[in-house]
């Protein structure tokens, strides 16, 4: 019992081990659906330990078996770099539309060569409501048939949402600021096959 919580300065650390182990089970816990659907932002901040994840990890394996995992750690830099990238620049929304079922659309432009798929799913974040908070929408549109727009539907249900619609519904409103990361590609894209 006593090497669970000694830290070893050569060798295997089990303190950092069990550390690793303890930051990943709470970012699985935050994976189940109820979970990840009521709470998305304890989702989404929960998986930011991943670097204190890799952290421990290494110092729980040392640095030659952490050197396996180099290139996936690698890639996923690059990606995360991308990612911020894109999701600095802002998008020019084209129009906002409050819906009679106090629903909220959303069309933002974007370049003719750009294809998607609809029922992709784009990242949201509203400055003007949240500096922090990015929102995944399925997209609505088709870039086959808009080929200038991407659109999304926001329900008013969160208070993140409450918000963006109280902003959008206010006369004095001059210009929204929007940014947006994606669209992520839809998990199936044959709806047909999977028809019974």
């Amino acid at each position: 019992m006593i090497k669970l919580i000694t830290w070893a300065n050569t060798g295997v650390s089990n303190v950092a081990g069990e550390l690793t182990m303890i930051i990943g089970l709470i970012m699985w816990v935050t994976t189940i659906p109820r979970i990840r659907r009521k709470a998305f932002e304890v989702f989404f901040y929960t998986h930011q330990l991943y670097f204190l994840s890799l952290f421990f990890y290494l110092l729980h394996v040392g640095i030659n078996h952490f050197n396996l995992t180099l290139p996936g750690v690698y890639l996923f830099m690059i990606d995360r770099y991308l990612r911020f990238l894109q999701s600095r620049q802002n998008v020019r929304l084209l129009s906002a539309r409050l819906l009679p079922c106090e629903a909220i659309e959303l069309n933002f432009s974007k370049s003719r060569g750009f294809n998607y798929s609809t029922m992709s799913t784009i990242f949201v974040n509203v400055p003007g409501v949240s500096k922090l908070q990015w929102h995944p929408y399925t997209v609505t549109s088709n870039s086959n048939l808009e080929p200038e727009c991407l659109s999304i539907v926001i329900k008013k249900e969160g208070s993140w949402t409450q918000k963006l619609y109280r902003t959008l519904s206010s006369p004095s409103l001059d210009r929204l600021t929007v940014s947006v990361e994606g669209p992520y590609g839809p998990t199936s894209v044959s709806f047909p096959r999977h028809a019974s």
